[in-house]
């Protein structure tokens, strides 16, 4: 009994923005890290990075509705029901996704794009009442600000 399988054909399933958002990204974070450890004059980094971050987490949510195929959040966030099946391993054939993020990945892509910005707009608006406050502080009040940096 012989069985017939087609040729493996390479799929570049991110495109180039998408790439360059995700190292862009990794770049960030880690500035970030490093930024916010160091205090003192990196703190103007910090605050340069953050803007940075946000304005990549920007162009995502934008590039998620009208960007490529594979980029575009429809192509992998999945509804609750198929998530459930998905997770018990009884999903629908057409349900299977044969490349990019499976419907559990879809939902850490969501929780960490959520999870940044959450990040970048508690520090638009910080104030850490020594040397930095955030670029948007005098919207909120200082209670808020210092609810956000010291939760």
């Amino acid at each position: 009994m012989s069985t017939s399988h087609s040729p493996l054909v390479p799929t570049r399933v991110w495109d180039l923005p998408t790439r360059l958002f995700h190292w862009l990204l990794v770049l960030a974070v880690i500035g970030l890290v490093i930024t916010g450890n160091v205090g003192g004059n990196a703190m103007v980094w910090h605050a340069r990075l953050g803007v940075g971050v946000g304005c990549l987490l920007v162009f995502r949510l934008v590039w998620g509705v009208v960007g490529g195929r594979w980029s575009r959040f429809a192509s992998f966030v999945r509804s609750p029901a198929a998530l459930l099946r998905y997770v018990r391993g009884v999903s629908e054939a057409h349900e299977y996704v044969h490349v990019g993020h499976n419907p559990l990945g879809a939902l850490s892509v969501l929780a960490l794009l959520t999870v940044l910005l959450v990040q970048v707009s508690s520090g638009l608006v910080a104030d850490d009442e020594i040397a930095f406050t955030g670029p948007l502080i005098s919207w909120v009040s200082g209670a808020t600000s210092s609810m956000l940096l010291h939760p």
